[in-house]
């Protein structure tokens, strides 16, 4: 047979800790019940003595101001970057040496800059 094995000091604050968790949490839901109950009643009072809010008319609208220089837009299909140009995709095709029995064919591999 083999021996049980010893209990460790982390294993009893372990089980503290644990105890002393859901005692808080349970104490805390018992007594903020009570005043969850008066804070809904006295909310409940408040709105209702609260006259009607009047609604006010619309703000009116801002001028549109119109200048001289014109800011390029991207052509279709180009994206806005944030400075400097877009990522140049490069494509290198090594040729495999040709000695030995193995062999396949070019190595391709892409990369972008």
């Amino acid at each position: 047979m083999t021996p049980k094995p010893k209990r460790n000091w982390i294993d009893v604050q372990m089980a503290l800790m644990t105890i002393s968790m859901a005692s808080v949490l349970g104490l805390w839901n018992l007594f903020a019940n009570l005043d969850r109950e008066t804070a809904l009643r006295k909310a409940a009072e408040e709105q209702a003595s609260q006259p009607d809010p009047v609604e006010s008319p619309p703000p009116p609208e801002p001028a549109i101001i119109v200048t001289a220089t014109a800011i390029p837009l991207p052509e279709p299909g180009e994206k806005i970057m944030l400075g400097g140009s877009a990522p140049q995709t490069q494509i290198i095709i090594r040729q495999g040496g040709g000695g030995g029995g193995g062999g396949g064919g070019p190595v391709t591999s892409t990369s972008s800059s």
